[in-house]
């Protein structure tokens, strides 16, 4: 088969798999939604809110019209060819994320997309979609062969030693080398006793999900508008100095358990108005164009080929270095 027939067929492959794994998230959403927007739901993940949160959240608010003139700011700059200007108003930081946004970040990762992630000490180590990609029949038909042979030569003596001081020319690193003769015997193990990849049976480097990161921005509090007009009225410029100081250390800590409690509330109406699916699902449909190559802003899909054919390439010189 021509390398270039090849190539054609791989990139066929991803995008019908990806299509398919997109189509099992979407499945997922309203119990997703059910299980984290829901009152219960809501007040496990809204509890993170009374720690730091009680500060950050106020500070948001306050820093949110900056922002906001900031980004004008680029734009305009942009028109005027101020380009260093321009890049460095976009710099500037949309806050600070909040707790309550780190849990919902870390449960769209692990639990409705269950991609490679990484969050302080927590890591998520599946990738569904890779294991959709790799029981595509047609990406099966390929790497299957190479993955049985490494099934035989695994039961030669001292054949694991041999894969990982071979598999540390690649890695450098004695542990990833480790990591990675592991996977790839579990996998040809899984592969020999099932003749089809098993779920959870791959798990080699992470991909760069921080393409999906930048549709996170879930708007978990409504109420910061309303709060901030209600702050300027309360204090106007003539108030002293010793009074603003005061007045707004106790605004901003009432707006931070205010915003805490009000997760609770809104998050169960969004909910049931089905507007925390919508988003989830603008998410899943900004995947879906970076998946399948449909003018996403990121090359998801090109990366899942690269995977592939690497997989590919590491069987072949591994099976054949070692036979």
């Amino acid at each position: 088969m021509a390398d270039a027939d090849l190539t054609a067929q791989i990139h066929a492959a991803v995008t019908e798999a990806a299509r398919q794994y997109l189509a099992e998230r979407r499945a997922r959403v309203d119990a997703f939604a059910q299980r984290h927007y829901s009152f219960r739901g809501a007040l496990r993940v809204n509890r993170r809110a009374l720690g730091l949160d009680l500060a950050r959240t106020p500070a948001n608010v306050l820093w949110a019209i900056p922002h906001l003139l900031a980004r004008g700011g680029a734009k305009l700059s942009r028109a005027l060819r101020l380009e260093r200007f321009a890049h460095c108003l976009d710099r500037l930081p949309a806050g600070f994320k909040t707790d309550v946004e780190r849990e919902i970040e870390w449960l769209i990762y692990s639990e409705l997309l269950e991609l490679p992630f990484d969050q302080g000490e927590r890591r998520c180590t599946r990738d569904a979609l890779l294991e959709t990609i790799l029981a595509h029949p047609t990406i099966s038909e390929l790497l299957i062969p190479e993955l049985l042979r490494l099934d035989e030569l695994a039961h030669h003596q001292n054949f694991r030693q041999r894969l990982e001081d071979y598999l540390l020319t690649y890695t450098s690193n004695r542990a990833a080398a480790a990591d990675l003769s592991g996977s790839l015997l579990s996998l040809a193990a899984g592969v020999a006793a099932f003749k089809q990849f098993t779920p959870g049976a791959m798990a080699i480097g992470s991909v760069a999900a921080a393409a999906i990161a930048n549709h996170l921005a879930i708007a978990n509090f409504v109420l910061g508008p309303a709060l901030g007009s209600l702050y300027y009225g309360f204090f106007p410029a003539t108030a002293s100095a010793g009074l603003l100081v005061a007045t707004t250390g106790g605004l901003m800590l009432a707006l931070g358990v205010l915003s805490a409690g009000a997760g609770v509330i809104a998050d169960p109406l969004q909910q049931a108005l089905g507007l925390h699916q919508r988003k989830l699902m603008k998410l899943l449909d900004a995947l879906e164009q970076a998946l399948t190559s449909q003018g996403g802003d990121y090359h998801l899909h090109d990366a899942y080929v690269a995977r592939v054919f690497d997989l590919w390439d590491l069987l072949q010189l591994t099976t054949r270095a070692l036979t």
